[in-house]
């Protein structure tokens, strides 16, 4: 019997290609560099060295259609092979009952070029699933379960009966020392306005009082604002606080640059 078209594909696959492809399905975009930081620089004893493994491989799925790159680049087109932005293409798409049959599935990607703004938040996103991956590899914490879109997602019911979505850009459960850490995690790109912001927190609470997810875990997350500056971070923190009836024990804010500190509870995010 004749093996398919598709058989040959994915027998010619080495594991970490599987895994990188994995990822990127998983996060929808990736980098170059987070890419390599997720499989390459753990294997190499040097960056560069990392960084041309990287590359090759990253060219051989493009050359067979199983990744594409975006026009956009990060750092402009001076950035070489630095700046591509990747994500799934035809023959990667094809592959997918292959390489992780569990996936929901998304139906077929529409190839046009995405906006800057999802371009932005979604590599903003994935960024802090990388960041969790690298300080597990240093035994800071371990990662139990991480979850990106849309498997956060939470369903429930209104007081009128209506089903609702809420839609955590990342839902984290981390094992610290002897603790187990829930989080529902927001990236803020300051592109919001405040108000937005403060309905979401609303709807947060709303589905606590749900029970829904308590019943399931014992508990319910914090929910944590990461916001790009300090100054936005306290515009957050002065909006919520101003919200009548809004739980402050429930939410969390900080900067990108605090934010590990605060997942692996060697700093204490502001509520």
């Amino acid at each position: 019997m004749r093996r398919s078209p598709l058989d040959q594909l994915s027998e010619a696959l080495t594991e970490r290609d599987y895994d990188v492809i994995r990822d990127v399905e998983h996060h929808r975009l990736l980098t170059t560099r987070q890419i390599q930081r997720l499989h390459f620089d753990p294997a190499h004893p040097t960056v560069v060295a990392s960084a041309r493994a990287c590359n090759r491989t990253l060219a051989r799925l493009r050359d067979i259609g199983i990744l594409k790159t975006l026009e956009r680049r990060i750092g402009g087109a001076r950035a070489g092979s630095a700046g591509f932005i990747w994500f799934l293409g035809p023959a990667g798409e094809r592959l997918l009952p292959i390489v992780n049959p569990t996936a929901t599935g998304r139906g077929r990607r529409n190839y046009r070029e995405p906006s800057r703004h999802f371009v932005e938040h979604t590599l903003a996103v994935a960024e802090l699933a990388v960041q969790l991956v690298e300080v597990e590899r240093r035994g800071e914490l371990e990662v139990l379960e991480l979850q990106t879109e849309p498997a956060s997602w939470q369903q429930s019911l209104n007081r009128f009966g209506t089903a609702q979505t809420l839609k955590p850009d990342l839902r984290l459960v981390a094992a610290v020392g002897d603790y187990e850490h829930h989080w529902f995690i927001e990236v803020d790109m300051a592109t919001e306005h405040l108000p937005v912001i403060v309905r979401q927190c609303v709807a947060y609470q709303a589905f606590r009082a749900t029970g829904r997810y308590e019943a399931a875990h014992g508990l319910f997350p914090a929910v944590l604002w990461v916001a790009p500056t300090e100054a936005r971070a306290a515009a957050v923190r002065a909006a919520v606080a101003a919200t009548r009836g809004l739980d402050p024990d429930l939410f969390r804010v900080c900067t990108g640059a605090a934010y590990l500190a605060v997942v692996t509870a060697r700093a204490e995010a502001s509520p």
